[in-house]
């Protein structure tokens, strides 16, 4: 535990990864404040009752909610995206939440901001998904509190929409008609490396004010984890067809119609598969050492939870 951080909040404290990071940070003797949009999906979880955990509603896209969930608060778990359904512009939206970040976090006080974002290039082939948490990364990092950008791609784990969609796609279709995307090579790291890293960067004062590519051990193809994804849950090798003709759009309506994914996160995330999302800085495990799992391991695990 970093003594100069007690008092955390986790900003997005009702998703995937921030009720997985939460745990972790209590384990470790952090004071912890839990915020979402949602104070109903926060008291559902089972850190909710823990004594040093606080509950907060708090929405990045209102300034003055974000304040208050700021208050005497030391650093800051940014967690968040505006992938939803009441959101016609996600980008725009996520542009906003980041710039009300940086301003109430200076008002505030806060030492120290954390970011989860995502892999790819920073070139105009981005998808409009990985364009957008780059530009995010970029105005949290223009602010004057020091902040620290983790780039992922894939997060294999339970809860991970990622994962669910390979999960759906490759036990619903034994035969798959795919577009080129399925090459694409991809870096996928497992829930349990991304909290990792996340608590590490808590505890390595060097990591402020830096950015990060964490991965796992492979550098795959998204066919390849297809299959091992089928060897691991015993399932048939599946027959995977490429056609040039799927456009992202019409991938993601396919997907929307074989998988329980709504539309609108099937479709950017789908585009973003498109991208090369694969670690070219490797800095991060000199810092924070740890054995990384590979992706039969984290299939494995996820598949155990």
């Amino acid at each position: 535990m970093n003594a100069k951080y007690q008092n955390i909040l986790v900003l997005g404290a009702s998703g995937y990864v921030g009720g997985t990071l939460i745990p972790e940070l209590l384990q470790q003797g952090y004071r912890v404040r839990a915020a979402g949009r949602s104070i109903g999906r926060l008291h559902a979880k089972e850190w909710s009752a823990h004594p040093n955990v606080k509950l907060a509603e708090a929405d990045a896209l209102d300034i003055e909610s974000l304040k208050k969930a700021l208050e005497d608060v030391d650093a800051v778990y940014y967690l968040v995206h505006s992938m939803s359904p009441q959101s016609s512009d996600f980008a725009r939206d996520d542009r906003l939440a980041a710039k009300n970040m940086v301003k109430a976090a200076e008002e505030c006080g806060v030492k120290r901001i954390i970011y989860l974002g995502g892999l790819g290039g920073a070139d105009s082939h981005l998808s409009e998904h990985l364009r957008s948490r780059h530009e995010v990364a970029q105005i949290l990092g223009s602010g004057p509190v020091p902040t620290t950008v983790l780039r992922a791609a894939m997060i294999i784990g339970a809860g991970s929409v990622s994962f669910q969609l390979m999960r759906y796609l490759v036990t619903r279709l034994p035969v798959m008609i795919t577009p080129r995307w399925v090459r694409t090579p991809s870096q996928p790291i497992a829930i349990k490396n991304v909290i990792a890293y996340l608590v590490g960067c808590l505890d390595k004062e060097e990591t402020a004010g830096q950015t990060y590519d964490i991965g796992g051990k492979e550098v795959l193809s998204y066919e390849d984890l297809f299959q091992i994804y089928a060897q691991v849950a015993g399932l048939r090798r599946r027959w995977i067809i490429r056609v040039p003709v799927l456009t992202p759009h019409l991938s993601s309506l396919w997907i929307h119609l074989v998988t329980p994914i709504p539309g609108y996160i099937a479709r950017p995330l789908t585009e973003g598969l498109r991208n090369r999302v694969v670690c070219n800085d490797r800095r991060i495990l000199d810092i924070i050492p740890q054995d990384l799992l590979n992706a039969r391991e984290a299939i494995s695990a996820a598949l155990k939870k």
